[in-house]
Protein backbone atom coordinates (compact mmCIF):
# COMPACT_ATOMS: atom_id res chain seq x y z
CA UNK A 1 0.00 0.00 0.00
CA UNK A 2 1.67 3.77 -1.02
CA UNK A 3 2.60 5.18 2.49
CA UNK A 4 2.73 9.05 2.18
CA UNK A 5 0.50 11.57 4.00
CA UNK A 6 -0.87 14.93 2.99
CA UNK A 7 1.52 17.91 4.94
CA UNK A 8 -0.19 19.03 7.93
CA UNK A 9 0.40 22.91 7.01
CA UNK A 10 -2.52 25.01 5.66
CA UNK A 11 -0.44 25.21 2.40
CA UNK A 12 -2.82 22.60 0.67
CA UNK A 13 -5.91 22.93 2.69
CA UNK A 14 -9.18 24.11 1.64
CA UNK A 15 -9.62 26.33 4.28
CA UNK A 16 -9.89 29.80 3.77
CA UNK A 17 -6.52 31.57 3.95
CA UNK A 18 -4.54 28.69 2.99
CA UNK A 19 -1.51 29.40 0.07
CA UNK A 20 -0.56 27.44 -2.67
CA UNK A 21 2.02 27.20 -5.20
CA UNK A 22 1.57 26.72 -8.93
CA UNK A 23 4.26 25.18 -10.92
CA UNK A 24 5.65 27.09 -13.84
CA UNK A 25 7.63 25.13 -16.29
CA UNK A 26 8.73 25.93 -20.47
CA UNK A 27 8.55 24.69 -22.94
CA UNK A 28 10.83 21.44 -23.34
CA UNK A 29 12.93 20.03 -26.81
CA UNK A 30 10.19 18.19 -29.35
CA UNK A 31 11.46 14.59 -29.52
CA UNK A 32 10.52 11.73 -32.00
CA UNK A 33 7.44 9.51 -32.54
CA UNK A 34 7.17 5.86 -33.55
CA UNK A 35 4.87 3.88 -35.99
CA UNK A 36 3.40 6.59 -38.44
CA UNK A 37 2.40 9.14 -36.18
CA UNK A 38 3.76 12.75 -36.90
CA UNK A 39 4.37 14.18 -33.85
CA UNK A 40 6.34 17.06 -31.85
CA UNK A 41 5.86 16.84 -28.13
CA UNK A 42 6.50 19.62 -25.49
CA UNK A 43 6.56 19.93 -22.21
CA UNK A 44 4.20 22.69 -21.33
CA UNK A 45 2.77 24.05 -17.80
CA UNK A 46 -0.49 22.41 -16.89
CA UNK A 47 -2.93 24.70 -16.38
CA UNK A 48 -5.08 23.71 -19.27
CA UNK A 49 -5.13 20.13 -21.79
CA UNK A 50 -7.57 17.99 -21.92
CA UNK A 51 -7.27 14.45 -21.67
CA UNK A 52 -8.36 10.92 -21.89
CA UNK A 53 -7.46 7.18 -21.33
CA UNK A 54 -8.71 3.98 -19.97
CA UNK A 55 -6.39 0.79 -17.88
CA UNK A 56 -7.31 -1.79 -15.67
CA UNK A 57 -5.05 -3.25 -12.94
CA UNK A 58 -4.54 -6.85 -12.44
CA UNK A 59 -5.31 -8.83 -9.02
CA UNK A 60 -3.00 -8.65 -6.33
CA UNK A 61 -1.00 -11.05 -4.28
CA UNK A 62 -3.48 -12.63 -1.75
CA UNK A 63 -7.43 -12.41 -1.23
CA UNK A 64 -8.87 -10.19 1.36
CA UNK A 65 -11.20 -11.25 3.68
CA UNK A 66 -14.64 -9.46 2.09
CA UNK A 67 -15.99 -8.04 5.49
CA UNK A 68 -18.08 -5.02 5.28
CA UNK A 69 -16.00 -3.98 2.43
CA UNK A 70 -18.07 -2.13 -0.55
CA UNK A 71 -18.99 -4.32 -3.47
CA UNK A 72 -19.83 -3.23 -7.05
CA UNK A 73 -22.72 -5.01 -8.77
CA UNK A 74 -24.71 -5.94 -6.06
CA UNK A 75 -28.79 -7.44 -6.39
CA UNK A 76 -30.51 -4.73 -9.13
CA UNK A 77 -33.81 -4.16 -6.72
CA UNK A 78 -36.75 -2.42 -8.13
CA UNK A 79 -35.86 0.63 -6.99
CA UNK A 80 -33.03 0.64 -9.47
CA UNK A 81 -34.11 -1.33 -12.02
CA UNK A 82 -36.97 1.15 -12.26
CA UNK A 83 -34.78 3.86 -13.79
CA UNK A 84 -32.21 4.70 -16.66
CA UNK A 85 -29.38 7.32 -16.49
CA UNK A 86 -28.72 9.32 -18.96
CA UNK A 87 -26.19 11.62 -17.01
CA UNK A 88 -24.30 12.32 -14.10
CA UNK A 89 -22.35 16.05 -12.75
CA UNK A 90 -20.53 15.75 -9.81
CA UNK A 91 -19.11 18.39 -8.00
CA UNK A 92 -16.79 18.19 -5.86
CA UNK A 93 -14.14 19.90 -3.27
CA UNK A 94 -10.53 18.03 -2.01
CA UNK A 95 -9.17 18.63 0.89
CA UNK A 96 -5.48 17.07 1.37
CA UNK A 97 -4.65 18.34 4.85
CA UNK A 98 -8.01 16.79 5.84
CA UNK A 99 -8.47 14.13 3.85
CA UNK A 100 -11.88 14.74 3.16
CA UNK A 101 -14.57 15.21 0.43
CA UNK A 102 -17.43 17.47 0.07
CA UNK A 103 -19.95 18.47 -2.57
CA UNK A 104 -22.73 17.21 -4.64
CA UNK A 105 -23.82 14.32 -7.37
CA UNK A 106 -26.81 14.95 -10.20
CA UNK A 107 -28.35 12.50 -11.46
CA UNK A 108 -30.42 12.86 -14.83
CA UNK A 109 -32.18 9.79 -15.58
CA UNK A 110 -35.33 8.02 -17.81
CA UNK A 111 -38.02 6.71 -15.44
CA UNK A 112 -38.74 3.11 -16.48
CA UNK A 113 -41.24 1.99 -14.46
CA UNK A 114 -43.55 3.87 -11.63
CA UNK A 115 -41.95 4.16 -8.59
CA UNK A 116 -42.71 5.95 -5.47
CA UNK A 117 -38.88 5.50 -4.40
CA UNK A 118 -35.38 5.60 -6.02
CA UNK A 119 -32.53 3.62 -4.82
CA UNK A 120 -28.70 4.81 -4.93
CA UNK A 121 -25.17 3.74 -3.91
CA UNK A 122 -23.04 5.43 -1.77
CA UNK A 123 -20.49 4.09 0.71
CA UNK A 124 -21.40 3.85 4.25
CA UNK A 125 -18.18 5.82 5.25
CA UNK A 126 -19.72 9.10 3.78
CA UNK A 127 -22.67 10.96 4.93
CA UNK A 128 -25.84 11.81 2.68
CA UNK A 129 -26.45 16.00 3.51
CA UNK A 130 -29.71 16.04 1.68
CA UNK A 131 -31.40 14.80 -1.62
CA UNK A 132 -33.62 16.59 -3.61
CA UNK A 133 -36.07 15.20 -6.52
CA UNK A 134 -36.93 17.52 -9.37
CA UNK A 135 -36.15 21.14 -7.17
CA UNK A 136 -38.12 19.66 -4.09
CA UNK A 137 -36.97 18.06 -0.70
CA UNK A 138 -36.90 14.59 -0.76
CA UNK A 139 -36.98 12.25 2.29
CA UNK A 140 -34.33 9.35 1.94
CA UNK A 141 -32.35 6.79 4.25
CA UNK A 142 -28.80 5.79 3.93
CA UNK A 143 -28.46 2.07 5.09
CA UNK A 144 -25.75 -0.39 4.51
CA UNK A 145 -24.25 1.37 1.14
CA UNK A 146 -27.92 2.06 -0.51
CA UNK A 147 -29.82 5.60 -0.61
CA UNK A 148 -33.19 4.79 -0.50
CA UNK A 149 -34.83 8.53 -1.88
CA UNK A 150 -38.78 8.49 -1.57
CA UNK A 151 -39.83 11.82 -3.55
CA UNK A 152 -42.53 14.23 -3.18
CA UNK A 153 -44.44 12.86 -5.90
CA UNK A 154 -44.18 9.61 -7.68
CA UNK A 155 -41.98 9.56 -10.79
CA UNK A 156 -44.02 8.99 -13.64
CA UNK A 157 -43.18 6.47 -16.69
CA UNK A 158 -40.78 7.76 -19.40
CA UNK A 159 -40.30 11.19 -17.54
CA UNK A 160 -36.88 12.35 -16.82
CA UNK A 161 -36.28 12.54 -12.95
CA UNK A 162 -33.23 14.56 -11.42
CA UNK A 163 -31.88 13.62 -8.27
CA UNK A 164 -29.46 15.86 -6.12
CA UNK A 165 -27.56 14.13 -3.63
CA UNK A 166 -25.16 16.65 -1.24
CA UNK A 167 -22.72 14.42 0.51
CA UNK A 168 -19.18 14.46 1.96
CA UNK A 169 -16.91 12.87 4.56
CA UNK A 170 -13.45 10.81 4.87
CA UNK A 171 -13.76 8.83 2.04
CA UNK A 172 -12.42 5.20 2.39
CA UNK A 173 -8.58 5.44 1.94
CA UNK A 174 -7.20 2.82 -0.47
CA UNK A 175 -5.47 0.21 1.67
CA UNK A 176 -3.91 -2.25 -1.66
CA UNK A 177 -4.63 0.01 -4.51
CA UNK A 178 -6.24 -0.72 -7.27
CA UNK A 179 -7.34 -4.06 -6.11
CA UNK A 180 -8.52 -2.83 -2.39
CA UNK A 181 -9.45 0.98 -3.66
CA UNK A 182 -10.55 4.04 -2.80
CA UNK A 183 -8.92 7.48 -2.26
CA UNK A 184 -4.75 7.59 -2.42
CA UNK A 185 -3.38 10.35 -0.19
CA UNK A 186 0.55 10.39 -0.89
CA UNK A 187 2.99 13.72 -1.64
CA UNK A 188 5.79 13.74 -4.20
CA UNK A 189 8.98 14.19 -2.99
CA UNK A 190 8.66 17.70 -3.05
CA UNK A 191 6.50 17.25 -0.26
CA UNK A 192 3.06 18.36 -2.21
CA UNK A 193 -0.18 16.14 -2.41
CA UNK A 194 -0.30 13.63 -5.44
CA UNK A 195 -4.02 12.16 -4.97
CA UNK A 196 -5.57 9.51 -7.03
CA UNK A 197 -9.03 7.64 -6.86
CA UNK A 198 -9.18 3.90 -7.44
CA UNK A 199 -12.61 1.74 -7.33
CA UNK A 200 -13.22 -1.22 -9.45
CA UNK A 201 -13.63 -3.77 -7.18
CA UNK A 202 -15.71 -1.66 -4.74
CA UNK A 203 -17.80 0.60 -7.36
CA UNK A 204 -17.79 4.66 -7.99
CA UNK A 205 -20.23 4.70 -5.19
CA UNK A 206 -16.87 4.00 -2.78
CA UNK A 207 -17.07 7.89 -3.30
CA UNK A 208 -19.49 9.33 -4.84
CA UNK A 209 -23.47 8.73 -4.75
CA UNK A 210 -24.58 6.71 -8.56
CA UNK A 211 -26.24 3.50 -9.47
CA UNK A 212 -23.76 1.23 -9.36
CA UNK A 213 -24.35 -1.57 -12.19
CA UNK A 214 -21.99 -1.88 -14.96
CA UNK A 215 -25.55 -2.25 -17.05
CA UNK A 216 -26.61 1.33 -16.56
CA UNK A 217 -23.69 3.09 -17.89
CA UNK A 218 -24.40 7.24 -18.32
CA UNK A 219 -24.23 9.04 -22.22
CA UNK A 220 -22.24 11.81 -20.28
CA UNK A 221 -20.93 13.09 -17.23
CA UNK A 222 -19.57 16.70 -16.08
CA UNK A 223 -16.60 16.80 -13.22
CA UNK A 224 -16.07 19.80 -11.65
CA UNK A 225 -13.06 19.30 -9.27
CA UNK A 226 -12.54 21.72 -6.55
CA UNK A 227 -8.72 21.84 -5.45
CA UNK A 228 -6.33 24.11 -4.03
CA UNK A 229 -4.41 26.90 -6.22
CA UNK A 230 -1.25 25.04 -7.51
CA UNK A 231 -2.52 21.55 -7.83
CA UNK A 232 -3.62 20.05 -11.38
CA UNK A 233 -6.48 17.87 -11.79
CA UNK A 234 -6.87 15.29 -14.75
CA UNK A 235 -9.71 13.59 -15.04
CA UNK A 236 -11.77 11.90 -17.57
CA UNK A 237 -12.79 13.43 -21.69
CA UNK A 238 -11.64 16.72 -22.59
CA UNK A 239 -10.90 19.70 -20.17
CA UNK A 240 -13.68 22.77 -20.69
CA UNK A 241 -11.86 26.31 -20.38
CA UNK A 242 -8.73 27.11 -18.22
CA UNK A 243 -9.47 26.36 -14.07
CA UNK A 244 -11.53 28.94 -12.19
CA UNK A 245 -10.03 30.19 -9.35
CA UNK A 246 -10.98 32.20 -7.04
CA UNK A 247 -8.72 33.40 -3.96
CA UNK A 248 -6.69 30.37 -3.01
CA UNK A 249 -8.90 27.34 -4.59
CA UNK A 250 -8.61 26.31 -8.59
CA UNK A 251 -11.89 24.39 -9.87
CA UNK A 252 -11.35 22.02 -13.20
CA UNK A 253 -14.28 21.60 -15.37
CA UNK A 254 -13.74 17.69 -17.23
CA UNK A 255 -16.45 17.02 -19.58
CA UNK A 256 -17.26 13.14 -20.88
CA UNK A 257 -19.35 12.70 -24.26
CA UNK A 258 -19.22 8.75 -24.49
CA UNK A 259 -20.73 6.06 -22.27
CA UNK A 260 -18.83 5.57 -19.41
CA UNK A 261 -17.81 2.74 -16.69
CA UNK A 262 -18.55 3.62 -13.27
CA UNK A 263 -15.60 2.73 -11.85
CA UNK A 264 -13.71 4.70 -14.91
CA UNK A 265 -14.33 7.92 -13.97
CA UNK A 266 -11.34 8.77 -12.08
CA UNK A 267 -9.57 11.63 -9.97
CA UNK A 268 -6.00 12.33 -10.42
CA UNK A 269 -4.48 15.28 -8.41
CA UNK A 270 -0.96 16.18 -9.01
CA UNK A 271 1.56 19.29 -9.54
CA UNK A 272 1.44 17.68 -12.89
CA UNK A 273 3.47 18.84 -16.33
CA UNK A 274 1.57 17.89 -19.55
CA UNK A 275 3.51 16.18 -22.07
CA UNK A 276 1.18 17.30 -24.89
CA UNK A 277 1.00 16.07 -28.74
CA UNK A 278 -1.62 14.79 -30.89
CA UNK A 279 -1.82 11.66 -32.69
CA UNK A 280 -3.56 10.91 -36.11
CA UNK A 281 -5.32 7.71 -36.07
CA UNK A 282 -5.85 4.91 -38.58
CA UNK A 283 -9.83 6.95 -39.64
CA UNK A 284 -7.67 9.90 -40.04
CA UNK A 285 -8.94 11.99 -36.69
CA UNK A 286 -6.14 13.91 -35.36
CA UNK A 287 -6.61 12.76 -31.55
CA UNK A 288 -4.96 15.19 -28.46
CA UNK A 289 -2.22 13.25 -26.49
CA UNK A 290 -2.05 14.54 -23.10
CA UNK A 291 0.34 12.78 -20.61
CA UNK A 292 0.10 13.97 -16.69
CA UNK A 293 3.39 13.36 -15.17
CA UNK A 294 5.24 14.54 -12.11
CA UNK A 295 8.07 17.07 -12.42
CA UNK A 296 10.59 14.43 -11.76
CA UNK A 297 9.00 12.03 -13.88
CA UNK A 298 9.28 13.99 -17.12
CA UNK A 299 13.02 13.10 -18.49
CA UNK A 300 11.80 9.08 -18.40
CA UNK A 301 8.30 9.76 -19.93
CA UNK A 302 9.52 11.60 -22.56
CA UNK A 303 11.88 8.15 -23.30
CA UNK A 304 8.60 6.30 -23.11
CA UNK A 305 6.11 8.46 -24.99
CA UNK A 306 7.10 6.92 -28.55
CA UNK A 307 6.49 3.34 -27.00
CA UNK A 308 2.78 3.92 -25.63
CA UNK A 309 1.85 5.52 -28.72
CA UNK A 310 3.45 2.52 -30.67
CA UNK A 311 0.62 0.23 -28.66
CA UNK A 312 -2.15 2.72 -29.90
CA UNK A 313 -1.14 2.27 -33.22
CA UNK A 314 -1.15 -1.29 -32.39
CA UNK A 315 -4.71 -1.87 -31.15
CA UNK A 316 -5.95 0.24 -34.07
CA UNK A 317 -4.43 -1.72 -36.26
CA UNK A 318 -5.51 -4.87 -34.80
CA UNK A 319 -9.20 -3.77 -33.10
CA UNK A 320 -10.26 -1.00 -35.37
CA UNK A 321 -9.95 3.15 -34.34
CA UNK A 322 -9.12 4.43 -30.82
CA UNK A 323 -12.54 4.80 -29.51
CA UNK A 324 -12.70 7.97 -27.47
CA UNK A 325 -10.42 9.77 -30.31
CA UNK A 326 -13.22 12.56 -30.13
CA UNK A 327 -12.08 13.08 -26.57
CA UNK A 328 -7.76 12.07 -25.84
CA UNK A 329 -5.90 9.51 -24.95
CA UNK A 330 -4.55 10.31 -22.07
CA UNK A 331 -1.72 9.04 -18.79
CA UNK A 332 -1.92 9.92 -15.78
CA UNK A 333 1.24 9.10 -13.24
CA UNK A 334 -0.40 7.71 -10.03
CA UNK A 335 1.01 6.48 -6.49
CA UNK A 336 -0.51 3.07 -7.72
CA UNK A 337 0.32 0.42 -10.09
CA UNK A 338 -2.92 1.48 -12.61
CA UNK A 339 -6.27 1.11 -13.94
CA UNK A 340 -8.11 1.79 -17.13
CA UNK A 341 -9.80 4.78 -16.58
CA UNK A 342 -11.34 5.95 -19.44
CA UNK A 343 -9.64 8.32 -21.62
CA UNK A 344 -7.09 8.75 -18.53
CA UNK A 345 -5.46 6.02 -18.06
CA UNK A 346 -3.46 4.91 -14.30
CA UNK A 347 -0.11 4.42 -14.51
CA UNK A 348 2.32 3.94 -11.87
CA UNK A 349 4.87 1.78 -13.24
CA UNK A 350 7.87 4.26 -13.23
CA UNK A 351 8.47 4.80 -16.94
CA UNK A 352 10.96 1.88 -16.79
CA UNK A 353 10.35 0.05 -19.77
CA UNK A 354 11.63 1.45 -22.95
CA UNK A 355 11.01 -1.28 -25.24
CA UNK A 356 7.59 -3.93 -23.92
CA UNK A 357 6.00 -1.66 -20.74
CA UNK A 358 3.54 -4.39 -20.06
CA UNK A 359 1.53 -2.52 -18.00
CA UNK A 360 0.83 0.70 -20.25
CA UNK A 361 0.14 -1.94 -22.99
CA UNK A 362 -2.58 -3.71 -20.31
CA UNK A 363 -4.30 -1.05 -19.26
CA UNK A 364 -4.95 0.55 -22.91
CA UNK A 365 -6.02 -2.74 -24.19
CA UNK A 366 -9.32 -2.05 -21.90
CA UNK A 367 -10.07 1.25 -24.02
CA UNK A 368 -11.12 -1.49 -26.20
CA UNK A 369 -11.84 -4.28 -23.69
CA UNK A 370 -13.79 -2.51 -20.96
CA UNK A 371 -14.45 0.66 -22.09
CA UNK A 372 -15.76 0.30 -25.88
CA UNK A 373 -17.09 -3.53 -25.03
CA UNK A 374 -18.17 -3.64 -21.70
CA UNK A 375 -19.98 -6.47 -20.44
CA UNK A 376 -23.56 -6.16 -18.53
CA UNK A 377 -22.47 -7.80 -15.74
CA UNK A 378 -19.43 -8.99 -13.32
CA UNK A 379 -19.85 -12.87 -14.43
CA UNK A 380 -18.14 -11.99 -18.08
CA UNK A 381 -15.27 -9.92 -16.76
CA UNK A 382 -13.19 -12.06 -18.79
CA UNK A 383 -14.10 -10.35 -21.52
CA UNK A 384 -12.16 -7.57 -20.45
CA UNK A 385 -9.08 -8.88 -18.52
CA UNK A 386 -8.55 -12.35 -20.68
CA UNK A 387 -8.80 -10.31 -23.68
CA UNK A 388 -6.53 -7.76 -22.57
CA UNK A 389 -4.32 -9.86 -21.04
CA UNK A 390 -3.91 -11.79 -24.23
CA UNK A 391 -3.36 -8.61 -25.94
CA UNK A 392 0.00 -8.47 -24.25
CA UNK A 393 1.41 -11.58 -26.19
CA UNK A 394 -0.12 -10.47 -29.49
CA UNK A 395 1.60 -6.96 -28.79
CA UNK A 396 5.23 -9.29 -28.48
CA UNK A 397 4.59 -11.55 -31.44
CA UNK A 398 3.50 -8.76 -34.14
CA UNK A 399 6.69 -6.27 -32.74
CA UNK A 400 9.46 -9.02 -31.68
CA UNK A 401 8.70 -11.99 -33.20
CA UNK A 402 6.55 -15.63 -32.32
CA UNK A 403 9.40 -16.38 -29.80
CA UNK A 404 8.44 -13.33 -27.47
CA UNK A 405 4.41 -14.75 -28.08
CA UNK A 406 5.26 -17.76 -26.30
CA UNK A 407 7.28 -16.53 -23.83
CA UNK A 408 4.41 -14.11 -23.02
CA UNK A 409 2.16 -16.62 -23.02
CA UNK A 410 4.26 -19.37 -20.74
CA UNK A 411 3.79 -16.40 -17.63
CA UNK A 412 0.11 -17.19 -18.18
CA UNK A 413 -0.66 -20.16 -15.55
CA UNK A 414 -4.05 -21.27 -14.90
CA UNK A 415 -5.54 -22.28 -11.55
CA UNK A 416 -8.74 -23.91 -12.62
CA UNK A 417 -10.85 -23.39 -9.32
CA UNK A 418 -13.90 -22.08 -10.92
CA UNK A 419 -15.60 -21.55 -13.83
CA UNK A 420 -14.08 -18.49 -15.99
CA UNK A 421 -17.20 -16.82 -16.87
CA UNK A 422 -20.31 -18.29 -14.99
CA UNK A 423 -23.56 -18.88 -15.72
CA UNK A 424 -25.03 -17.28 -12.56
CA UNK A 425 -24.66 -13.70 -11.63
CA UNK A 426 -21.55 -12.22 -9.82
CA UNK A 427 -20.98 -9.14 -7.79
CA UNK A 428 -17.17 -8.25 -8.04
CA UNK A 429 -15.82 -9.57 -5.19
CA UNK A 430 -17.64 -12.73 -5.90
CA UNK A 431 -15.98 -12.72 -9.36
CA UNK A 432 -12.10 -11.62 -8.64
CA UNK A 433 -12.08 -13.24 -5.38
CA UNK A 434 -14.33 -16.49 -5.12
CA UNK A 435 -11.48 -18.49 -5.95
CA UNK A 436 -10.10 -18.08 -9.71
CA UNK A 437 -9.56 -14.36 -10.14
CA UNK A 438 -6.58 -14.66 -11.39
CA UNK A 439 -7.96 -16.95 -14.64
CA UNK A 440 -10.06 -14.24 -15.63
CA UNK A 441 -6.48 -12.99 -16.69
CA UNK A 442 -4.15 -16.12 -17.01
CA UNK A 443 -6.69 -18.43 -17.97
CA UNK A 444 -9.17 -16.12 -20.21
CA UNK A 445 -5.87 -15.29 -21.97
CA UNK A 446 -5.34 -19.09 -22.62
CA UNK A 447 -8.57 -19.97 -24.42
CA UNK A 448 -7.90 -16.98 -26.55
CA UNK A 449 -4.53 -18.32 -27.57
CA UNK A 450 -6.22 -22.07 -28.22
CA UNK A 451 -9.77 -20.64 -29.87
CA UNK A 452 -6.71 -19.24 -32.79
CA UNK A 453 -5.85 -22.53 -33.08
CA UNK A 454 -9.37 -23.92 -33.59
CA UNK A 455 -10.85 -21.23 -35.66
CA UNK A 456 -7.76 -20.13 -37.64
CA UNK A 457 -5.59 -17.13 -38.18
CA UNK A 458 -8.54 -15.24 -40.33
CA UNK A 459 -11.47 -16.15 -38.23
CA UNK A 460 -10.33 -15.57 -35.26
CA UNK A 461 -8.94 -11.79 -35.90
CA UNK A 462 -12.25 -11.41 -37.94
CA UNK A 463 -13.68 -12.17 -34.65
CA UNK A 464 -11.90 -9.84 -32.61
CA UNK A 465 -12.49 -6.94 -34.61
CA UNK A 466 -16.15 -7.69 -34.91
CA UNK A 467 -16.87 -8.22 -31.44
CA UNK A 468 -15.28 -4.95 -31.19
CA UNK A 469 -16.67 -3.19 -34.14
CA UNK A 470 -19.49 -5.03 -35.76
CA UNK A 471 -20.68 -2.87 -38.20
CA UNK A 472 -18.98 0.26 -40.35
CA UNK A 473 -20.78 2.89 -38.54
CA UNK A 474 -19.80 1.48 -35.70
CA UNK A 475 -16.01 2.33 -36.90
CA UNK A 476 -16.88 5.44 -37.94
CA UNK A 477 -18.43 7.08 -34.58
CA UNK A 478 -17.10 8.82 -32.45
CA UNK A 479 -20.49 10.62 -30.72
CA UNK A 480 -20.78 7.14 -28.20
CA UNK A 481 -22.76 4.86 -30.32
CA UNK A 482 -19.93 3.01 -30.80
CA UNK A 483 -20.10 1.57 -27.34
CA UNK A 484 -22.32 -0.99 -26.29
CA UNK A 485 -23.06 -3.85 -23.71
CA UNK A 486 -21.78 -7.26 -24.31
CA UNK A 487 -21.77 -10.84 -22.20
CA UNK A 488 -20.13 -14.01 -23.01
CA UNK A 489 -22.60 -16.10 -25.14
CA UNK A 490 -23.03 -12.84 -27.84
CA UNK A 491 -18.71 -13.60 -28.29
CA UNK A 492 -20.09 -17.24 -28.24
CA UNK A 493 -22.63 -16.62 -31.01
CA UNK A 494 -19.87 -14.84 -33.34
CA UNK A 495 -17.28 -17.43 -33.32
CA UNK A 496 -20.18 -19.85 -33.95
CA UNK A 497 -21.08 -18.01 -37.64
CA UNK A 498 -17.57 -17.60 -38.10
CA UNK A 499 -17.01 -20.85 -37.86
CA UNK A 500 -20.18 -22.33 -39.00
CA UNK A 501 -20.56 -24.51 -36.32
CA UNK A 502 -21.89 -24.26 -32.99
CA UNK A 503 -19.17 -23.61 -30.87
CA UNK A 504 -20.92 -24.14 -27.21
CA UNK A 505 -18.66 -27.38 -27.09
CA UNK A 506 -15.33 -25.17 -26.90
CA UNK A 507 -16.72 -22.84 -24.51
CA UNK A 508 -18.57 -24.87 -22.28
CA UNK A 509 -15.54 -26.99 -21.11
CA UNK A 510 -13.44 -24.13 -21.40
CA UNK A 511 -16.11 -20.85 -19.27
CA UNK A 512 -18.35 -22.56 -17.95
CA UNK A 513 -16.80 -24.99 -15.51
CA UNK A 514 -13.11 -24.92 -13.77
CA UNK A 515 -11.16 -27.95 -14.81
CA UNK A 516 -8.97 -28.17 -18.01
CA UNK A 517 -9.52 -31.55 -20.63
CA UNK A 518 -7.22 -34.16 -20.43
CA UNK A 519 -5.99 -35.74 -23.90
CA UNK A 520 -4.95 -39.65 -24.07
CA UNK A 521 -2.46 -40.46 -26.31
CA UNK A 522 -1.90 -44.05 -27.21
CA UNK A 523 0.07 -46.07 -29.89
CA UNK A 524 -0.92 -49.23 -30.49
CA UNK A 525 0.24 -51.40 -33.91
CA UNK A 526 1.57 -47.91 -35.78
CA UNK A 527 -1.74 -46.37 -34.99
CA UNK A 528 -1.53 -43.20 -32.58
CA UNK A 529 -4.79 -43.44 -30.65
CA UNK A 530 -6.23 -39.78 -29.22
CA UNK A 531 -9.24 -39.61 -27.09
CA UNK A 532 -10.48 -36.01 -25.76
CA UNK A 533 -11.51 -36.76 -21.60
CA UNK A 534 -13.88 -33.92 -20.11
CA UNK A 535 -15.66 -33.11 -16.50
CA UNK A 536 -18.89 -34.66 -17.07
CA UNK A 537 -18.47 -36.15 -20.25
CA UNK A 538 -18.58 -33.01 -21.97
CA UNK A 539 -19.13 -32.69 -25.83
CA UNK A 540 -15.47 -31.48 -26.94
CA UNK A 541 -13.49 -32.06 -30.05
CA UNK A 542 -10.71 -29.42 -30.43
CA UNK A 543 -8.74 -30.44 -33.35
CA UNK A 544 -5.34 -31.29 -32.11
CA UNK A 545 -1.91 -30.69 -33.75
CA UNK A 546 0.42 -33.26 -33.89
CA UNK A 547 4.18 -32.92 -35.38
CA UNK A 548 5.25 -35.80 -38.03
CA UNK A 549 7.82 -36.03 -40.24
CA UNK A 550 8.81 -32.71 -39.19
CA UNK A 551 5.47 -30.83 -40.27
CA UNK A 552 2.78 -29.86 -37.70
CA UNK A 553 -0.46 -32.09 -38.89
CA UNK A 554 -3.71 -30.75 -38.03
CA UNK A 555 -5.76 -33.98 -36.49
CA UNK A 556 -9.63 -33.54 -36.74
CA UNK A 557 -11.34 -35.05 -33.54
CA UNK A 558 -15.09 -35.47 -34.43
CA UNK A 559 -17.09 -36.93 -31.51
CA UNK A 560 -13.54 -36.43 -29.21
CA UNK A 561 -11.49 -39.63 -30.92
CA UNK A 562 -8.92 -39.98 -33.47
CA UNK A 563 -6.69 -42.57 -34.99
CA UNK A 564 -3.87 -41.89 -37.27
CA UNK A 565 -1.52 -44.63 -38.91
CA UNK A 566 1.98 -43.57 -37.86
CA UNK A 567 4.13 -46.75 -38.28
CA UNK A 568 7.02 -46.47 -36.18
CA UNK A 569 7.52 -43.01 -36.91
CA UNK A 570 8.31 -40.57 -33.89
CA UNK A 571 5.83 -38.23 -32.89
CA UNK A 572 4.86 -35.09 -30.42
CA UNK A 573 1.37 -33.91 -29.81
CA UNK A 574 1.52 -30.26 -29.24
CA UNK A 575 4.28 -29.35 -29.83
CA UNK A 576 3.68 -25.61 -29.93
CA UNK A 577 1.48 -25.50 -26.84
CA UNK A 578 -1.30 -24.50 -28.78
CA UNK A 579 -4.02 -26.17 -26.54
CA UNK A 580 -5.02 -25.65 -22.81
CA UNK A 581 -5.55 -28.96 -21.58
CA UNK A 582 -4.27 -30.70 -18.26
CA UNK A 583 -0.37 -31.77 -19.05
CA UNK A 584 1.88 -33.26 -16.26
CA UNK A 585 3.94 -29.76 -16.03
CA UNK A 586 0.37 -28.29 -14.85
CA UNK A 587 -0.37 -26.21 -17.90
Amino acid sequence: MPAGTAPRSGKYSLRPGSIATGVALSLGEAVGVASGASMSLRLTSLLFAPLALVGFGMPGQGTPAQGKRNVSGRELIPEQACYDVLHYTLRLAVDPVQKSIEGSVTMRAKILASTEQLAMDLDPALTVRSVQVDGAAARFEHTDGRILIRPAQASKVDAEAVVVVHYGGVPHEALNPPWNGGFTWQTTKAGVPWIATSCQGEGADLWWPCKDQLSDKPEGLDLFITVPKGLIVASNGTQQGEPQVAGQLATFHWQVRSPINNYCVALNIAPYVVLQDSFRCIDGTKMPVQFFVLPESVTKAKRCLPQFLDHVRFFEELLGPYPFRAEKYGVAETPHLGMEHQTILAYGNHWNDEQYDWLHLHELSHEWWGNLVTCRNWQDLWLHEGFGTYMQALYRERRFGEKEYRNEMSKARPLNRSPVAPREPKNSFEIYFGGGGNDLYAKGSWILHTLRWELGEEKFFQALREFCYPTAAARQATDGSQCRLVDTEEFIALCSRLANEDMHWFFDVYLRQPRLPKLRVEKKDGVLELQWETPGDLPFHLAVPVLLHGEIVRVPMPGGLAKVKIGDDDYTIDPNLRLLMARNRGR
